[in-house]
């Protein structure tokens, strides 16, 4: 795991070397200036970190503690991802009166307080005690996706709109990776599996917490438009 750490900072090292000497580099390090752009990524590594890092140690708990089976899980699990279904959409129509930025910061705020309210439940809460927490996290994630995503996008001259949408897509996928990681591993680690799930519960809500502040920093208004760089 050490040299996988490694090697992939050699080659972020190596990537960021051949964009500066590059004449037509892929993506511009002076995009990453943008406070938008750069913000809005690490707002996606985030709400992905604390969205998925909850699924999967959730789906640990219910089959291995609760004794649930793999379509029982699924069940479980139901309200978090039917409430992604609808949110981003209904964050699309308000944005138009209320801009990006207090739909992306409330979505935070309630997906943190859904992971901080699991943790808070105790160690072996009922089921039902789980469901709104659940559904607050994936209602404030989805909710947030749209005008993070715009950010990103309107941030980024339109030659390189395709750069800033691979590199939103990437920091997100590198959200979902460590959330899974270092959820599973608390999981290991601890004491006890309660133990360890209220800790990563605890560990996604300050990652949503700290993804409200960015959103409230680097996310547009309704009056306001990122300029391009």
């Amino acid at each position: 795991m050490l040299a996988g750490l490694g090697l992939a900072a050699l080659a972020a090292l190596a990537f960021a070397l051949r964009e500066r000497l590059a004449r037509s580099p892929a993506l511009p390090l002076g995009l990453l200036r943008s406070r938008a752009l750069g913000g809005g990524a690490a707002i996606g590594l985030l709400f992905n970190f604390g969205f998925y890092g909850m699924v999967f140690t959730a789906s640990l708990e219910f089959q291995h503690q609760r004794g649930y089976s793999a379509l029982g899980t699924g069940l479980a699990l139901f309200p978090a991802v039917a409430m992604t279904m609808f949110a981003s959409v209904l964050s699309g129509r308000l944005s138009r009166r209320t801009g990006h930025r207090p739909l992306v910061v409330s979505g935070m705020l309630l997906a943190a307080l859904g992971l901080a309210g699991w943790a808070a439940a105790g160690p072996d809460p009922a089921y039902g005690l789980l469901v709104l927490p659940m559904m607050a996290a994936g209602f404030g994630t989805s909710f947030a996706l749209t005008g993070s995503t715009a950010t990103v996008m309107g941030a980024a001259p339109p030659s390189y709109s395709g750069a800033a949408s691979a590199l939103f897509n990437t920091t997100r996928q590198v959200g979902s990776a460590t959330g899974v990681a270092l959820g599973g591993s608390l999981l290991a680690s601890a004491a006890t599996y309660g133990t360890g799930i209220r800790t990563s519960m605890g560990i996604g809500a300050a990652a949503y917490l700290t993804a409200a502040f960015l959103a409230w920093r680097c996310v547009p208004g309704k009056t306001r438009h990122a300029a391009p760089v």
